[in-house]
């Protein structure tokens, strides 16, 4: 009977214990209280949003029934009409939303006019649909598919570059729900977001760059990165998606946040294509760009960076590289060409070299400022082929199109009257690498045919030159490729510890006493 009583006891325990956490769990956060007309805004002195009260007048409402403004008209899910007007007062979501996105908005209107861009890029004409609670996932044959939740917290809908496309539109999704233990009660995982400034800013300014960086470009590193500069420049605060910045996070248990100011590392290729790789890097590196030239000279100069550069650019190196030359005619325009190239080369120095990324203006920091600049004819040095090639036998490298946009060192083998299109390919994943100031002394490369079809010969050649073209082609795939992968490993020296061995490049394979075949060159410096 005691046990049967302990028993009793301890189940009575157990279900007093879930129905605690059913009423913590179930109860709406203080962010989701109906608030007399309240929104959540950036106090400076806390480093946070706090409610501050506002009355409906202040939104500039550009309608008396619904929740239009200027550029914005704000739906409740997939909605044709805007929500009413009685709906918004009081919702401390609805407010603050349309607060922020106002906010956000006149910030990219004051950039592009000290940008001196000659159109308002903020005047989105029809509005933008900003739809709450949106429940499917995007499509882009019919916006949404009824079959797929809308996985994302928000999203970002760019203008259609077609006539017959979509307009521009922000989803907010709404929250969802994870079981916990066995159905019995859930507890919220998702944000709704539409109550986060950080996350209204970061998708409204999506909107921004998407108009030059080209409608796929969000999901990419670029895009992503200066989505996250800008919401942290727009706070002035380095944190984001905090309880700090976003009041829901606070009952969150998987929410990624992070800070632009703690150390990061060096750039990687690899988050060129995938931006989930390192989130931090980009917008990390605008961040400290930022501290030393100022807030608005950084907003500046990075929009126009953006507006610089063609669709889908690379990080490294088309948009540093405009970046760095927005800097120099910015601070020119007001302080001269001395005062500008000093900050462009502090930049760098403090700034993108120690994190492996570099623009023209450290061109004589790397390797191809010290590559010759003109094409440069060698004999052949395998003297193997002299017999083969008995009236000509060269090798043509074309050193001036060498450069960190297409590190491609392209060269002919002519022999006799025929010649073979070759390449060696000096991509590095590290950028670092072609820094004078490493501790390498040299780059690697791989050797291989430059045509796709190498083994095809021009069928206008006469019969004669097709079978010496063959010969060419049959000689370098025995005597200087691995057969499987048709390439070769091949090492550009320039000494040591950035000091070149007797002012000259040697070129050669990194195995040479493998295949066979000699190949080793010597080129002056610049």
């Amino acid at each position: 009977m005691k046990r049967y009583k302990l028993f009793l006891n301890s189940k009575s325990k157990f279900y007093f214990i879930i129905l605690v956490l059913l009423f913590f769990y179930t109860m709406p956060s203080y962010s989701e209280e109906r608030k007399q007309n309240q929104i959540l805004d950036w106090d400076e002195s806390e480093k946070a949003f706090v409610h501050k009260n506002i009355t409906l007048n202040d939104l500039g409402l550009r309608s008396t029934t619904n929740y239009t403004l200027e550029h914005f008209s704000i739906h409740s899910g997939m909605e044709s009409l805007p929500v009413p007007l009685e709906q918004v007062e009081g919702n401390l979501k609805l407010m603050t939303l349309g607060y922020h996105l106002q906010k956000i908005e006149n910030r990219f209107r004051y950039i592009s006019k000290k940008a001196s861009f000659k159109k308002d890029i903020t005047a989105f004409n029809p509005p933008i649909r900003i739809r709450i609670d949106a429940p499917y996932a995007y499509s882009p044959t019919d916006y949404y598919d009824k079959k797929i939740s809308l996985k994302n917290t928000a999203l970002t809908i760019p203008p259609s570059g077609s006539k017959s496309g979509w307009n521009s539109e922000l989803w907010f999704a709404p929250k969802w729900s994870f079981p916990v233990i066995g159905g019995t009660f859930a507890i919220d995982r998702i944000i709704d977001t539409a109550l986060c400034p950080d996350a209204i800013y970061h998708e409204y300014t999506h909107l921004i760059t998407g108009q030059y960086l080209g409608n796929n470009s969000i999901g990419k590193s670029l895009s992503e990165g200066l989505s996250d500069y800008y919401t942290a420049s727009m706070l002035d605060h380095p944190e984001l998606y905090t309880y700090k910045t976003c009041e829901g996070v606070k009952r969150q248990l998987l929410v990624t946040s992070f800070r632009l100011d703690k150390s990061f590392g060096s750039y990687d290729t690899g988050i060129e294509s995938e931006f989930k790789k390192d989130l931090r890097f980009i917008p990390s590196l605008l961040w400290q760009y930022r501290s030393v030239v100022g807030k608005d000279l950084a907003d500046v100069t990075i929009l126009q960076a953006v507006s610089g550069t063609d669709a889908a650019p690379r990080f490294f190196p088309e948009f540093l590289d405009a970046l760095s030359s927005s800097l120099f005619r910015e601070v020119k325009k007001a302080q001269g060409d001395v005062f500008a190239l000093e900050l462009v080369r502090k930049v760098e120095t403090s700034v993108f070299l120690p994190h492996g990324v570099f623009t023209k203006h450290s061109k004589k920091e790397t390797v191809f400022g010290l590559l010759p600049k003109t094409p440069k004819l060698l004999p052949n040095s395998d003297s193997k082929t002299k017999v083969m090639c008995s009236n000509r036998n060269e090798f043509e490298f074309l050193w001036s199109n060498v450069s960190v946009e297409d590190p491609n060192l392209r060269f002919y083998w002519h022999c006799n009257r025929m010649k073979i299109p070759m390449v060696i390919d000096l991509e590095q994943a590290d950028p670092g690498f072609y820094l004078l100031k490493n501790n390498l002394s040299y780059l690697s490369g791989k050797l291989r045919f430059a045509s796709k079809n190498p083994g095809r010969p021009d069928p206008k050649l006469s019969e004669e030159d097709q079978i010496q073209y063959l010969k060419l082609y049959d000689y370098v795939k025995n005597n200087y490729l691995f057969y499987r992968t048709m390439d070769k490993e091949v090492r550009l020296y320039y000494g040591e510890k950035g000091k070149s061995t007797d002012g000259m490049f040697r070129l050669e394979f990194a195995y040479p006493g493998i295949l066979g075949g000699n190949f080793i060159y010597r080129f002056p410096e610049t």
